[in-house]
């Protein structure tokens, strides 16, 4: 009797760690592969090879309130797949595109949801630092509106984090005057 009961022990388990084994080895040259598939680390790259995944396109110019400081960058996002995809977060840093002066940040208000296959825009918004931007006005005289980029790009897309260290040519915030 304890003949079996050891034996049942000892099968169960190999036949739990058999598998488990098996792919740890398969997987001996990149066990990060079993949890970060090819295709995830592709997009938190910012590649889209491999994936059904597209980068958000900005959309339009940056729509830019002197008086308050507000501004509002909008991008398009498209989701592929076959299920309810959820930004969770998206943020950047403001660069004045021509200096690298941080302007300010913005950041998105609430969560998006998007259909499956449906095209969303994203409005992320945020209160620009005016001293600086009184600042490169006085620095540039005449000049109607400062070129931005963007920095720092964070997003999470369905639980995936993705980072883009720059996105450049954001568009321009338009000046009064």
């Amino acid at each position: 009797m304890d003949k079996v009961k050891i034996a049942l022990t000892v099968l169960s388990i190999l036949i739990i760690m058999g598998p488990l084994v098996g792919v740890a080895y398969v997987y001996r040259n990149n066990l990060l592969g079993l949890v970060d598939p090819p295709q995830v680390k592709s997009l938190v790259n910012g590649g889209s090879s491999g994936s059904q995944f597209q980068t958000p396109q900005l959309v339009g110019e940056p729509q830019y309130n002197a008086q308050t400081g507000a501004v509002t960058v909008s991008f398009n996002f498209t989701n592929p797949l076959t299920n309810n995809v959820s930004i969770d977060n998206l943020s950047a840093e403001v660069l004045s595109a021509e200096s690298g002066v941080s302007l300010g940040n913005i950041s998105l208000n609430q969560p998006v949801q998007i259909a499956p296959g449906e095209t969303s825009i994203i409005n992320v918004s945020g209160i620009l630092n005016q001293n600086t931007i009184s600042q490169l006005e006085a620095q540039n005289p005449g000049v109607n509106g400062i070129n931005i980029s963007l920095a720092n790009l964070n997003a999470d897309v369905a639980g995936v984090n993705v980072h883009m260290n720059q996105v450049n040519n954001a568009g321009q915030l338009q000046l009064p005057g």
